[in-house]
């Protein structure tokens, strides 16, 4: 694939061998991710699977968990790869880089970074990501990522004159529900 050209050197070929690739363009990880997603998803079984569009271009933060929690459902429960926040967020960030959004992992700004960050012409969508295993300890999670998103100010950055929507939210992993549980709309 690097020969193709979909993958490139990201890093310098370090011994023994090891480099890091990646994606050559954003047009490239799209695809990619779009490939990726039919294989962790059963993208059939969700009839708004590619409507994530729609609902995070206009949609209410209701609206925008309530798609997320869909999309989340359709991963069978005998693969389930969901066990910590860095594999959460990878497939959320793998369906919106599909779905060929302006999408970023962990965008950096003077105070910290978010974990996903999306981008629209008007709108601006930041979900701060909290992963419980047991269920258990998901109000002071939620407490955890309000505080912060204030504290960081994360999505405010080049702001220009789009919506901005922070969505502090936490991911249940206990097998009775693996879904967003709890969510709270950041304030400016």
């Amino acid at each position: 694939m690097c020969q193709t050209g979909y993958l490139t050197l990201k890093s310098e070929i370090n011994s023994p061998k090891k480099v890091i690739l990646g994606a050559a363009n954003r047009e490239v990880s799209s695809a990619l991710s779009s490939l990726l997603t039919k294989k962790f998803f059963n993208t059939a079984s969700l009839v708004s699977f590619y409507d994530g569009d729609l609902v995070l271009k206009k949609g209410t933060a209701e609206d925008i968990i309530s798609h997320l929690n869909s999309v989340l459902s359709t991963i069978p429960y005998d693969k389930y790869p969901v066990k910590n926040e860095p594999v959460l967020r990878a497939l959320i960030l793998m369906y919106l880089t599909g779905l060929k959004f302006d999408v970023r992992a962990e965008q950096e700004n003077s105070k910290g970074r978010s974990d996903i960050l999306v981008n629209f012409d008007t709108r601006r969508v930041i979900l701060e990501l909290k992963f419980s295993e047991t269920g258990r300890d998901v109000d002071s999670l939620l407490k955890d990522a309000v505080a912060q998103i204030q504290s960081r100010e994360y999505g405010v950055e080049n702001l220009g004159d789009r919506e901005l929507i922070q969505i502090a939210c936490v991911f249940d992993a206990s097998k009775d529900k693996r879904k967003i549980t709890l969510f709270c709309v950041v304030g400016r």
